[in-house]
């Protein structure tokens, strides 16, 4: 590998981690709902229905 693959896949590899991060955070927050209502903390329109 020379220096710009091994540069790229490290930008690469951190992008996904701090996807990963901010998906992890916003799901303990209370802020990533599927919208199945089941196990989402948010309050969801279609949970107050039922």
């Amino acid at each position: 590998m020379n220096l710009l693959e091994i540069i790229l896949t490290v930008v690469i590899a951190a992008a996904v981690i701090a996807a990963v991060v901010v998906i992890v955070k916003r799901k303990k927050n209370g802020k990533g709902c599927s919208c199945g209502c089941e196990g989402c903390t948010a309050p969801c329109q279609y949970k107050n229905k039922q």
